[in-house]
């Protein structure tokens, strides 16, 4: 696509794209200060968000990034068709009202195929300004595998057990093997390990590295589905393409 095709919008508009309230986006104090002020080694440096912030391997739904660029550069000079994040093609963008933040899309079935999954993977998102000024940013998110569903709990099926053992048994899940067998309900617990599969959504917000649980253990109680940490989004972006 040419790289003159971008699309302006309203700031209203761009904030709802980028799932934030903030009306303070390019205020001195925010964004605009983790920019550094020169260009090291001919490269921009860019503030990126990718959003969503997780999803999963090996399939084919659309995410975004977000980019701010320092003042002085503008983000309608962008050459959107040399933009990649971590192998995929930009496939639409959308400029903001204040001129260095824009959006592009992309789809994550043209991701790299060697990508590393796990809870903080680095997305990188380079390319040219249409003066052939390169710009890079990065932004880390969880990239499940498919096999990163796969919860642990101990089991009292068929066996005659306490009333932890049981409550336990029910409740509490795991990321790991080793972490359930490291959080027994009593000493001397021998209830057996099994393994389950769920929703890999599910997954990811019970196993958040924020949540109340941390990385390794969730509790039902705490509620079931897992509500979302509010840093967390799953939702893939709409409203984008230019038709």
């Amino acid at each position: 696509m040419s790289g003159s095709r971008w699309k302006k919008t309203t700031k209203r508009e761009f904030l709802k794209l980028l799932g934030i309230s903030s009306a303070s986006l390019l205020a001195s104090g925010s964004l605009a200060d983790k920019l550094l002020a020169d260009v090291h080694g001919g490269t921009i440096p860019a503030i990126v968000t990718i959003k969503p912030n997780a999803f999963r391997s090996g399939r084919s739904d659309l995410f975004s990034s977000i980019l701010v660029f320092p003042e002085g550069y503008e983000a309608a000079d962008v050459d959107t068709s040399s933009v990649r994040c971590e192998g995929a093609r930009a496939l639409e963008s959308i400029c903001g009202p204040d001129g260095r933040g824009i959006v592009i899309l992309y789809n994550s079935g043209h991701l790299r195929d060697d990508l590393s999954c796990g809870f903080s993977v680095p997305f990188t998102v380079t390319g040219q300004l249409l003066d052939g000024t390169r710009f890079e940013g990065s932004d880390k998110v969880a990239f499940i595998g498919p096999d990163q569903s796969v919860i642990y709990h101990t089991s009292t099926r068929k066996r005659r057990s306490c009333g932890a053992c049981k409550g336990h048994a029910l409740n509490r899940i795991y990321s790991s093997r080793q972490a359930a067998d490291g959080d027994r309900a009593h000493t001397g617990c021998d209830c057996r390990i099994v393994e389950e599969r769920i929703g890999w959504q599910d997954y990811v917000k019970a196993f958040w590295p924020s949540s109340q649980g941390g990385a390794t253990v969730y509790d039902r109680r705490w509620g079931w589905p897992p509500p979302s940490p509010a840093e967390l989004s799953l939702g893939q972006p709409s409203g984008l393409l230019v038709h």
